[in-house]
């Protein structure tokens, strides 16, 4: 699952996480299983350019800095706008992205931290286990 953790004081985010902790009958389940970016994933997106975070989820305040990295005039997260960014994407922007969010903290209270790098991890490795590890984890403390 994957949550942007929004603002404080990340109400909707640690409801989430606490269904997930409840349904599976294990007090952090859900560290097993969401990949979170605070404050939202445009935290993750600007680091194929620019190595620096936001502060804000809100597009208002985030639209200089997507201009300045993207050329994409007044941001707001339209459909039309989110294409044109993500056609920005590179193979080579990726890889610099990769290497920015690598360094990032993996504290979820802690604002310009995510966990993502795991998932690419995951995703980009040869080997599936961990997809059986974590269904594993979370299948035997079921209630």
């Amino acid at each position: 699952m994957f949550c942007d953790t929004e603002k404080k004081p990340h109400e909707q985010y640690e409801e989430i996480k606490e269904k997930i902790n409840t349904f599976h009958g294990i007090k952090d389940a859900a560290d097993s299983v969401v990949i979170f970016v605070n404050p939202c994933t445009m935290q993750i997106v600007i680091k194929h350019w620019i190595d620096k975070s936001i502060k804000s989820p809100a597009k208002p305040v985030n639209a200089p800095l997507i201009e300045e990295c993207t050329g994409i005039k007044n941001y707001k997260g339209k459909q039309e706008q989110v294409q044109e960014m993500m056609e920005l994407i590179t193979l080579d922007n990726y890889k610099t992205m990769r290497q920015r969010i690598s360094e990032l903290g993996t504290n979820d209270s802690v604002l310009g931290n995510s966990n993502i790098n795991t998932l690419f991890e995951r995703l980009e490795s040869l080997n599936g286990d961990w997809i059986d590890e974590i269904n594993m984890r979370l299948e035997t403390c079921t209630p």
